[in-house]
């Protein structure tokens, strides 16, 4: 029988797509605080635009870039965050951030080198290096720092083989946002080496203690022919099944995407572009409502859990996740049954109690569980109570 290429013998199916999968497989009901989906739909200006492209396309094949008005309004987008030296030629369209994501590394990574993360982050990082050959360097981030990483431990951790360094904030799954101080200070260190900065903006509304969130693009704007921003309309605008990303880079990089594009997927359906082009070009007042609700959402999940048995936490910044540390719970049993591992944590609240988390090993934090408040608010409240029942009745 003939092989698989090798970096396929070992890739394994995303983790939390196979957290989606098993709460799809069992029999009773499930309060699913798993998976990162936004409780909200888009706007009916954003599906409108859908159907009426929908009623006049011709189904002919589209640009490799991107649908010409996309691009427009995400160029818009960006000029109202203040980024005004992006032109179209720095703008690529992809099949969500993920799609983007992998693409970019296809494009930069070499043989030999290494992509550097902060750990805990999202699993498709680690997935993806391995997927393109690069190694991972991990910096590991604990709640001493917030989950972020320090100048110093970047310094510290950049060596001759690091190619890229990825960015994420606010942060999944610990909701860690940087201020602008920490971002400078980040920058002095980027500066002294030769890397790329892919900086995955997917959360960037969804801060709930400071107007907006700083950006290492406002920050350091001198390092702006480095910097890989990456945006999605999946959590931004209610819609992680449409699969539109946006890609903003040097030129040489917006290129190499683009490439890439058409030699896989050709073009971005003109469905979702459409749609994509009216969020970003739309009425914004319903993705900020949104941010409203998370925040009462947030508030609210803290205090229900606030003293509960065998768990810490951090207050999320940003995002819509809440990061906790369960390793008290290690070692303890239920009904006989060992949690001996963030994993068997997981599985055991999901048979005995009928609510889905986010094992912390999935994001390269073993002893940590992340919880999505982003769903229907009293189905959240009601998985933070089946929780706390859960903590309690470990011994």
């Amino acid at each position: 029988m003939p092989t698989l290429s090798p970096d396929l013998e070992f890739a394994r199916f995303c983790p939390i797509l196979g957290v989606v999968q098993k709460v799809r497989e069992t029999l009773h009901p499930v309060i699913d605080l798993g998976v990162g989906v936004p409780g909200f739909l888009p706007a009916p200006h954003i599906v409108e635009a859908a159907v009426k492209a929908a009623c006049e396309h011709t189904g002919g094949y589209g640009s490799s870039r991107g649908d010409e008005a996309l691009l427009a309004a995400y160029l818009g987008y960006l000029r109202g965050q203040g980024f005004t030296h992006y032109r179209e030629q720095n703008l690529v369209a992809g099949l969500g951030a993920k799609h983007l994501l992998f693409s970019v590394l296809r494009a930069i990574i070499r043989p030999g080198d290494e992509i550097l993360v902060s750990t805990p982050c999202w699993p498709t990082y680690f997935d993806i290096a391995d997927l393109v050959g690069a190694g991972v360097v991990n910096v590991t981030c604990s709640a001493q720092t917030d989950f972020k990483m320090t100048a110093q431990a970047l310094e510290d951790a950049l060596s001759d083989k690091v190619r890229v360094v990825m960015l994420n904030s606010p942060g999944n799954p610990t909701g860690a946002v940087y201020c602008a101080e920490e971002l400078a200070a980040l920058a002095e260190v980027l500066r002294k080496k030769d890397v790329w900065i892919i900086s995955d903006d997917v959360y960037q509304r969804f801060v709930y203690d400071i107007d907006s969130c700083p950006s290492l693009l406002s920050v350091a704007p001198d390092l702006s022919d480095r910097i890989i921003k990456i945006d999605s309309v999946s959590k931004l605008y209610g819609m992680p099944g449409w699969r539109v990303g946006l890609l903003a880079a040097n030129e040489r990089i917006a290129a190499a995407v683009t490439t890439l594009n058409s030699n896989s997927i050709s073009n971005i359906p003109p469905i979702p572009a459409a749609a994509a082009a009216a969020a970003f070009s739309g009425d914004q007042a319903f993705s900020y409502a949104a941010r409203d609700r998370l925040y009462s959402q947030r508030q609210a999940l803290l205090a229900d859990l606030q003293g509960a048995p065998h768990l810490r936490f951090c207050q999320p910044a940003g995002a819509f996740y809440l990061f906790m540390d369960i390793s008290q719970t290690l070692g303890k049993s239920l009904h006989g049954r060992l949690i001996d591992d963030d994993e068997a944590f997981c599985a055991l609240l999901l048979e005995e109690y009928g609510v889905a988390l986010i094992p912390g090993s999935f994001f390269g934090a073993p002893g940590h569980a992340r919880l999505s408040y982003s769903g229907d608010a009293e189905q959240v409240r009601s998985g933070a109570a089946r929780l706390r029942e859960f903590l309690s009745a470990i011994s």
